[in-house]
């Protein structure tokens, strides 16, 4: 008989870069208090960022399926390509899923945003922004399609976590919007910075950067603000988002890149800048609202669930956005860092994630 009050959870991020696995860190620390033992499955830059924060964290290589963007401004046959092939990827990580759950003895999975990790043997999650998808332009008449194949994955769990409000609050808008599933919850926004205390200052960056993604957009979004920076004569720290380049800063012809920072110094790089030009992820903006600040949006070319963020929050008038191609035109008004009020407090997402997890205990 399963323990209630010491269930063995298994946690599985999608590896598409380190948005996902940052924000389940409020996640695993909650079921940690609550006394659960926790499994981590994952990609290795997303199991080595998590045991950063939890070096005792047992962990297990499950690779999610890999995307490969292009430098175009149009990633129409890369997300082609993802949408052909995803459906065999979730059958086999179903599949994968099961000889895991039978051989570390798994009670619960939370699987954030890996539709292929739900089970019948025991109780599944997914923590999931997206209960409905944008289609690229060619592809806008298969949108009920793609809402009906959505809910037919999402309906295999027995919960869905959807990290926003249902009501006027609403962060994602549409892309979170009700689709008619009963197993919806709402469970507040998910940030890294809900539990931390920010406290000192980090000076000397007129203008910080956060990158992330997957490649070669990336790269190109970090040259271009590199570009930008010494265009504009301003100290710039461009944090790239790549575990593997580590935390010691280097400077690159007057420009700063560090691989990542640790929570407090990120938090107060970002806080103490004048300037903060940010790639559009919803992780990403999950943090900053947390922080209290708003920066530049910069969304991923041809990524739509970037685009639609950017425009919408744009039109809350919670962050201004520019596209990729105009950022070295972008006007330094635009990109001044300004507060966030009223919007999140971390009591109301902890106990919005207790109210979610109580069913399980």
């Amino acid at each position: 008989m399963v323990n209630r009050n010491n269930l063995n959870v298994l946690v599985c991020p999608l590896g598409w870069g380190l948005g996902h696995a940052s924000r389940d860190i409020p996640i695993i620390n909650q079921l940690l208090r609550q006394g659960h033992s926790v499994y981590v499955a994952g990609d290795r830059p997303q199991l080595d960022y998590l045991k950063q924060f939890f070096p005792d964290l047992r962990t297990i290589h499950f690779p999610s399926l890999k995307v490969n963007y292009t430098g175009f401004s149009t990633q129409f046959f890369s997300l082609l390509l993802v949408a052909l092939r995803l459906p065999f990827f979730n059958i086999w990580e179903h599949y994968r899923l099961k000889k895991i759950v039978t051989e570390y003895s798994i009670d619960l999975v939370i699987s954030d945003n890996r539709y292929g990790l739900w089970s019948r043997q025991v109780k599944s999650v997914m923590v999931t922004h997206q209960v409905r998808v944008i289609p690229p332009f060619p592809f806008k008449w298969t949108q009920r399609l793609i809402e009906l194949s959505t809910k037919h994955w999402l309906k295999r769990f027995h919960q869905v976590w959807i990290p926003d409000y249902s009501n006027g609050r609403s962060i994602a808008g549409f892309l979170s919007k009700q689709n008619g599933l009963k197993n919806l919850h709402y469970i507040g926004i998910l940030s890294r910075f809900s539990d931390i205390s920010i406290d000192g200052i980090l000076g000397g960056f007129e203008l910080v950067v956060v990158a992330s993604g997957p490649e070669p957009q990336r790269s190109i979004f970090a040259d271009l603000s590199a570009q930008l920076a010494q265009k504009l004569n301003l100290s710039c720290l461009i944090i790239e988002g790549k575990i593997d380049n580590g935390i010691i800063p280097r400077n690159a012809n007057g420009v700063w890149h560090v691989g990542h920072l640790p929570d407090l110094q990120f938090a107060l790089a970002v806080k103490h800048s004048k300037y903060l030009i940010v790639r559009g992820g919803y992780s990403t903006i999950m943090d900053l609202i947390t922080l209290g600040v708003s920066g530049l949006l910069v969304p991923t070319p041809g990524q739509t669930e970037q685009e639609y963020l950017a425009e919408h929050l744009s039109l809350k008038g919670l962050f201004p956005f520019v596209e990729q191609h105009n950022l070295l035109n972008v006007d330094k008004k635009n990109m001044e860092v300004e507060s966030i009020k009223n919007i999140n407090t971390a009591d109301d997402t902890l106990g919005k994630l207790i109210s979610a997890l109580y069913p399980f205990r």
